[in-house]
């Protein structure tokens, strides 16, 4: 009986997230892409060294929006796992200038396997500084907490699809002019679907809905996803 609890419990949040994104939609929209190349290697068992590079588009594919890279480490423990990450970022703006940002991220995970489905649950603590030799207060860091349900479906032993929703809340950004801490402001929902070509390499498409909310201006973005998975 508990189990069956998380299943609905589960479900019925992502469907919520669904509507509820759906609900605020607003007239600023947008389209991009982004494209992730991803590596990991067992240093020991049940722990990861996991290094992601990505490149994203905005507006409707024609202009660069950044690049990333992280770095992190994983270490699982039955259906737990823990993962601390660095990523540096390089955001281009308007004007093609180039903002160099810091992000340190905690993540805990939980996942259950149900069959051939999965559910699991994350938490990601970030803050975040950007610019920081252009004011004193931009060494203050933004602060914000990511929750994120997913589930996953295995097809056959090559293709796994997924549904995912995420919410960000805003717990601090100080160096800001207009802030609003203490709000849930975002939502993201993803579908998508991974090939896994052999036990090292696997590739992904995904398809990726952003509305935002409690922010201003608020934008919708729709994106497309590719990725690449490489295990050392």
């Amino acid at each position: 009986m508990k189990s069956r609890k998380v299943n609905y419990h589960t479900i019925l949040q992502i469907t919520f997230c669904f509507a509820l994104g759906i609900s605020k939609a607003q007239l600023n929209n947008d389209a991009g892409m982004w494209n992730t190349f991803s590596i990991s290697h067992e240093l020991k068992k049940n722990v990861n060294l996991n290094i992601d590079q990505e490149f994203r588009l905005r507006e409707n594919y024609s202009r660069v929006n950044l690049f990333y890279t992280n770095i992190g480490i994983s270490i699982k423990k039955k259906n737990w796992k823990i993962e601390p990450s660095y990523r540096h970022i390089d955001k281009v703006n308007l004007d093609a200038s180039v903002s160099f940002r810091h992000r340190f991220m905690l993540d805990i995970n939980f996942k259950k396997k149900f069959g051939d489905f999965s559910i699991s649950e994350r938490a990601r603590y970030q803050i975040e500084v950007k610019n920081v030799f252009s004011s004193k207060r931009a060494f203050l860091p933004e602060q914000y907490l990511r929750m994120r349900t997913m589930i996953d479906y295995n097809i056959n032993d090559y293709f796994t699809t997924y549904l995912s929703c995420e919410l960000r809340y805003q717990i601090d950004v100080p160096n800001s002019d207009i802030v609003f801490n203490g709000f849930w402001h975002r939502i993201r929902n993803v579908l998508g679907v991974d090939y896994k070509i052999n036990r090292k390499n696997t590739v992904g498409v995904y398809y990726l809905v952003q509305n935002e909310f409690n922010i201003s201006p608020p934008e919708n973005i729709y994106i497309t996803g590719l990725q690449y998975s490489l295990k050392l």
